[in-house]
């Protein structure tokens, strides 16, 4: 119990110095992020969200260990969740890869008129996971996946 009592100012400390890290990765993906257009806005703010989520739980694992418990069976479990949660969210992360890479190399902008996977309709909106096209018969949701798997045609 004493060397419980004794190792909580290291592992405060660890936890203290991992959430100044995430501070100044924040700061330095907005400063990176000034950069660039305002479409790209989004990315630099998934980064951000996702880079503090994983540095407090890495902290959080590691001041847990800094106190004497056996994170391993902690560290196997997280593991195995990640790949489930890998698995079962495939197509999601396909679609928001697929958003990024759009958002970056900008195949097609809003106003424009396409055709994708036999649908022919003119953009509304893009974001990280599909694009809304107005077509003849109403409102169409694309895949973002779809976009960059499929043949694309862009209409003057």
């Amino acid at each position: 119990m004493k060397e419980l009592i004794y190792n909580i100012p290291e592992a405060l400390l660890v936890i203290f110095f991992v959430f100044l890290l995430s501070l100044v990765l924040d700061k330095l993906l907005g400063k990176y992020s000034a950069h660039f257009d305002a479409d790209t806005s989004e990315i630099f703010r998934l980064l951000s969200n996702s880079q503090r989520t994983v540095l407090l739980l890495v902290a959080l694992i590691m001041a847990l260990g800094k106190l004497g418990f056996d994170v391993s069976a902690l560290v196997a479990g997280l593991g195995l969740t990640g790949f489930a949660l890998g698995f079962a969210l495939k197509d999601a992360v396909s679609n928001l890869i697929a958003g990024v890479m759009i958002v970056i190399y900008q195949p097609c902008e809003i106003g424009r008129l396409i055709e994708v996977s036999g649908t022919k309709g003119t953009i509304v909106d893009i974001n990280l996971r599909y694009l809304t096209m107005d077509t003849e018969l109403g409102t169409c949701l694309i895949p973002n996946a779809m976009i960059l798997n499929n043949k694309l045609t862009l209409f003057k």
